[in-house]
């Protein structure tokens, strides 16, 4: 009998050991996706806060433009300065979406693994998408 309690508790230890182990792999595969997942937050919210400069820097254009038309002429270093501006800002705006196109677009809710197009259930874990 203490021979079988043995062999139970060997049993249950390397169990435990293979169950850490799954764990330890799992949660440091979650915390890779979720900075992942962050990174691409940023990146998103940086594209917008870029369109928004933009749509300022635009608007400003408009108005020096439209105040030259009515007769109160902006200085042209100044217009030149605001549209290299633009230009900068635009510039940064495509840089961040080529960045945000090389990350996954679906991910499995259970494991964070990315899908790929058409999958239904994640490659990794089988969890339905």
């Amino acid at each position: 009998m203490n021979e079988q309690l043995q062999i139970l508790l060997n049993t249950v230890c390397r169990a435990a050991g293979a169950a850490g182990e799954i764990a330890t792999d799992t949660a440091s595969t979650l915390k890779k996706r979720a900075g992942e997942l962050i990174s691409a937050a940023r990146l998103r919210s940086r594209a917008a806060d870029l369109r928004r400069e933009t749509d300022a820097a635009l608007r400003q254009v408009g108005e020096m433009i439209y105040a030259t038309h009515t007769g109160h002429p902006t200085d042209s270093d100044t217009l030149l300065s605001k549209l290299q501006e633009i230009d900068a800002l635009r510039q940064e705006i495509a840089q961040t979406e080529e960045l945000l196109s090389r990350q996954p677009e679906r991910v499995c809710p259970a494991c964070g693994t990315a899908a790929r197009s058409g999958d239904v259930f994640c490659r990794a874990c089988g969890e339905k998408l």
